[in-house]
Formats: structure tokens, sequence, C-alpha cells
């Protein structure tokens, strides 16, 4: 906690440094990323300004070709989302591995608008993001949940640069900023100081923090190295010795140990310290397609490259409107005597519906009646040009024509198929860097959840099928073969490694299953009769779940398929489940007998030690006494009086 105000104000001045050295380093990647977003997204950017004075008077069209190849990055992306996969360290630790991967796809479900903001940004400009933060349940609840938060402008983040070179693991700082206008800043923090014109000691570029019209604030995250002594206990876990006093540990060693500290600042003060938990900065990066020149980071969208081919584009394609509005109608040729007396039928025959046009034989013309001109020809160079810069855009965003739907030079299935992959291929760099990201992100929540999920309680936790559980954690049980409670479904304990699963989402994988099973049976109906619950399982349909229960009970009664336990005991005779619900009572007496047994001899041995301290205490009182000349022992009271 930082209290003082000096302590508050060297926060100030390392954030301002730390921030003007950020935005250095990260200046060139985001200009050049706003520039490929805005080129897409605002209209008119597809032209150059001087390009657009040129033509002035003359059409400047644009004809996007770009937007349907981001559209089909996206959309795949979607489809085949990466998704974390969570492994135990130890094989006891598999269940509540299950457990806390559930809860991840929880987080994860909540917050998927945060993964699709930031993938969108980097296909477009090569760079996103999305943060990830604790807050209360309810405003009347102290049990808390992580959240992913969406940023929708990611040039409002601000990442430590030495993750351009390194992991990103390495960062030790980060911002989130945003700028104000006065009046609402001063209704939010109505102590706090606003006007530039305020007097303050501080460094770093004031002119972009503070002005007449808007105040930037921001989140700044900073880790902080800290000495603590690690403690191992005999069951093997590792403890902060300063926080378990009372354990006893077989030994401890001294270690460097992050903490993630955050404070909401302007350029001239702290606004508030908010408790933050952690070894990470909570700030996930996405990058597009990467590369490192002269020793500087490179990450770009699909536009980039495509941009020179998008404006050559759009010049043909005006240039074609242009030169077709301009070229003359298809003239007749004809003498004034060819028309005499039939001049309004020939001045409305555009418009007119007559099926012919009469008209006046004239000797002295060569042909004798009226001639029409072909309209000149297209340039053959103008229309293979568009063609060839239709093709370039194709070849730099990586999406031909198979990829979106449309008709090609291919013909077969397999020779579609593998044009389509041709495009996923192109741009498959863009879902790895989103799995690196996710990666990242389960380290950050593994990290978090045993920090938030720390009291007893009910969570939701969601299955590959997206099916919700309700699910109990850190409930104390007691173990009647130890003697001893312990905590079912401790989140706190055992350690955790994050895996990452690329492929088509379970949504897809069901529809391919169904269909693969569907095509099984219609050639071997005899497998149908083996399978039949398989198939109904991949089957997204209403009262599928009733339809699989009815066929395994078929199957299991034609001895093929095998009952799991839940089955076993539903299919048990009312008589058995009787006695085997009276032997569980049974054995459930006897263990609270004895848990009672042993809490009673418990409490005889406290009360045995409260009476021996309370006989200890009064011969130490009479010894004390007849130590002293002036003072003796009142038996009768139990206390030391004066002698005389």
């Amino acid at each position: 906690m930082v209290k003082t105000k000096k302590q508050k104000q060297a926060v100030i001045d390392e954030a301002l440094k730390r921030f003007e050295r950020a935005e250095e380093a990260w200046r060139e990647i985001y200009e050049k990323a706003l520039a490929d977003i805005r080129f897409v997204d605002e209209e008119d950017e597809q032209w150059d300004r001087d390009a657009r004075d040129k033509r002035k008077g003359q059409p400047c069209l644009t004809f996007d070709k770009i937007s349907g190849a981001i559209d089909q990055i996206v959309g795949d992306h979607l489809q085949n989302k990466p998704g974390i996969k969570v492994v135990g360290a130890e094989d006891d630790d598999a269940d509540t591995a299950e457990i806390y991967e559930g809860l991840i796809r929880q987080i994860e479900g909540r917050g998927n608008r945060a993964y699709k903001t930031a993938f969108k940004m980097a296909v477009r400009g090569g760079w996103g993001a999305w943060r990830i933060r604790h807050d209360y349940v309810d405003s009347d609840s102290f049990d808390q949940d992580l959240i992913l938060d969406e940023i929708k402008n990611p040039f409002s983040v601000l990442l430590d640069p030495i993750i351009q070179t390194s992991d990103v693991t390495d960062a030790r700082y980060g911002f989130i900023f945003e700028d104000i206008p006065v009046d609402e800043f001063e209704d939010m923090y109505p102590k706090a100081k606003s006007g530039a014109s305020e007097t303050f000691d501080t460094t770093g570029n004031m002119q972009n923090w503070i002005n007449t019209d808007y105040v930037r604030v921001a989140e700044y995250f900073r880790l902080v190295s800290e000495d603590r002594e690690l403690g191992l206990t005999q069951d093997g876990q590792v403890l902060f010795v300063d926080e378990y006093p009372e354990t006893e540990f077989v030994k401890t060693r001294s270690a460097k140990v992050d903490r993630l500290e955050c404070f909401k600042i302007t350029a001239c003060e702290v606004l508030e310290e908010v408790k933050e938990i952690g070894q990470y900065i909570p700030i996930i990066p996405l990058f597009g397609k990467t590369s490192n020149v002269d020793g500087k980071l490179v990450t770009r969208g699909v536009i980039r490259k495509a941009r020179d081919a998008q404006k050559l584009y759009n010049y043909e394609r005006s240039a074609y409107v242009e030169s077709v509005a301009l070229q003359p109608k298809n003239p007749f040729f004809f003498t004034p005597k060819m028309v005499k007396g039939h001049e309004e039928k020939w001045r409305n025959f555009n418009v007119s519906n007559e099926p012919g046009i009469p008209y006046n034989p004239d000797p002295e013309s060569p042909t004798g009646m009226p001639k029409r001109e072909p309209p000149p020809q297209m340039s053959p160079g103008l229309v293979q040009g568009m063609q060839i810069s239709a093709d370039d855009i194709k070849a730099a965003t990586g999406i031909y024509d198979a990829s979106l739907g449309q008709r090609s030079n291919e013909t077969s299935g397999r020779a579609i198929r593998a044009r389509q992959q041709e495009g996923d291929t192109a741009n498959f760099e863009f879902t790895d860097e989103f799995a690196e990201a996710i990666r990242h992100t389960g380290k950050i929540l593994i990290d978090l959840i045993p920090e938030v999920y720390d009291a007893q309680r009910q969570i939701r936790i969601l299955g590959e099928d997206d099916a919700e559980e309700v699910m109990e954690i850190n409930k104390p049980v007691f173990d009647y073969v130890t003697g001893e409670w312990k905590n079912v479904n401790d989140l706190s304990r055992g350690n955790y490694d994050v895996k990452i699963r690329v492929g088509p989402s379970y949504a897809t994988r069901r529809i391919e299953t169904s269909e693969q099973i569907g095509q099984i049976i219609a050639q071997n109906p005899e497998m149908g009769q083996i399978i039949m619950d398989i198939y109904f399982q991949s089957l997204d349909l209403v009262g599928a779940d009733e339809a699989v229960k009815r066929v395994r009970k078929m199957l299991i009664k034609k001895g093929i398929a095998e009952p799991t336990d839940e089955e076993k005991q539903e299919m048990m005779n009312p008589r058995a489940m009787k006695q085997k619900q009276m032997a569980q009572q049974m054995k459930q007496r006897a263990a609270q007998a004895e848990l009672a047994k042993r809490e009673a001899e418990v409490e005889e041995k406290r009360t045995k030690s409260q009476v021996e301290k309370g006989k200890l205490q009064l011969d130490m009182a009479k010894f004390q006494a007849e130590q002293r000349e002036d003072f003796v022992f009142d038996p009768n009271t139990g206390t030391v009086r004066a002698s005389r």
C-alpha cells in the first residue's frame, strides 16, 4: 500500500516515465494498425487524397473486396476456436483439473465477446487485447467471480515493450487508459485535480494527459518483487511461512515473489489504489501475423498487403464506369429525306414500343436506308487490369473464390475442399496467435482461481458440450478413516498445466459425427442396432436424451451395452434398493456414533486438561505465597492475603 504523499508521487513519476517509453515503442505498430482498420471500416479511406483530388468531377467509387476475406477468416475461426485444457501435474489432481477446466469454460462463455472483438481487430490491424479482472457476484454478496473484459479500443492499451522481443509473461507493467471529458471527470472525482492550469510537481509528457477538454485516467498495473519465505508441509503443500505461522514445515527457503499492484491515476495524482491479486499483468495482447525486422516487432492483419491491389482495383473499376458512361449511344445515320414526315417517331424511338420505324428510301444515298453504327469497343487492357487486380487481392489475403463458396476452376469435391483449405492454411497464423494468447489467459486464470474461489460455495461449470453443472467447492467433510476434516473439491491444492486444443468446436464435431454415423447405419443397418445410442447422442434434437435412455435400456437387456453405475442402480428391484439404503443408513449411523465417541473423548481430555491446569495454578500461587513472609495462602478462598 502507498500511503504517504511521497510514495504516491513516486508512483506517478514512475508511471509517466513508463507510459512515455511504452508509447514511443508501440507508436509505429499502432499507427499502421489504425491505418489498416480505417482503410476498410471508414468511408472513402480506400482512395488516396491526392488521387481523389486529381479526379475531381470524375467517379471515385469503392468496390471493397477485402471485407469478404476478413469475414471469412473470422467466421472460420468462430467455428474452430481453440480451447483451454487443464492438466493436473499429479494423478490425484485429475478430478480437480476437470473442475478448473469447467470453471474456465464458464468464464470464457461469459466473456466470449472479449475474444471475438480482439480477434476481429487482430485480423484487421494485427493488434487486439482483452483483460481479466475479479469482481463481486452481486452487490449483496462477498463471493467474487473472474471476468474476461472486452477491450473495444486496443489502442487504449500500452504494455511493457519487452514483450516485443520476449515472452508476454515477462511484462512488468501495463496501462489501460481513457480520455474523459473534464465535466464528467469532476463528477466522478470531485476532490481530484482536473485543470491543466493547476500547479503540481511531476514528470513526463503532460500535454497528452490534461488539457481544457479532457483528463486522461489510466489504470497502471505493475509487478513488485519482494523476498518471502516458502515452506514445504508434510503433505507436499508449498505455503508462505508468514501466512501460516502455526503450521509445521519440513523445510523452508527464501524466494523472490512478484506481487501485482494497480493504481488508478492521472498525471498529477493517484485517484485510488485497487486491490489486486496474482503474479501476472492481467492484460492479454493478441498479435496478427508477426515478424521481426532489425530487432523491431512487425505485426499485421490481412489488410496491409492487399491495400495497393484494392486501390488499383477501385481506380480501374471507376475508370471502367466512367468509360461506359461517356460512350455515345449506338447512333443511326440517315439523310433528311429518309425521315421526312416521320420525324416524331424517330425522335421518340428510344421510349416507344412501336415494333418498327418507317422511313423513306433515298436513292441518292449509298445504302438507300438508315444505317446503325456499332458502339466503340471497351479497352481490353482495362478489363484485363481489373481481373489482375482482383487476383492480386486474393493472393494477398489468401482467400480465393472457393473459400467464399463461389465456383472456380475446381469441379470435384476434393479439389474444392483443397482450395478452401488453402485459405485456412494461409491464414492459420491468426488462429495460432490466438491459441498462444488464450494459453497465457489459462495461466493467469489458474493463478487467480484459488485466490478468488477460496471459500465454500456453489459454482457453475460447463462441460465440453456446454452442459451446465452445479459444483460445490471447498466443502469441509470429516474423514472417518483418518479422523480429520478435509476439503472436498479444494481448489487451493494441486499444480496444473495448460494445454490448448485446436480444431473444430464441439458443435461442429457433433454434426460431423452424426453425419458419419448416419452414413454407416445407411450402409450397414445391423450396425445401427449396436451404435444407435451413440447416434442419438450426436443429434441436437428435442427429446434426444430420452431417446438415448430408452435405446440404452434395450441394448442393456440384449447384452450389447454395459450399464453404468447409475443405470445399475435404476435397474435394481425395489427390495434390493431398500436393502442397500438400509445398509447405507446403518453405515452412516455407525459413522456418526464413532464421530460422537471421538468428540466425547476429545471433550473429556479437554476437561481433564483444564482441571489439571487449575490445580497447577493453585499450587503455584500457594508456593509463591509461602515464599514471602508478609503473605499467606488462604485455602478456603484459594487466594493470597497479608499475614497481618
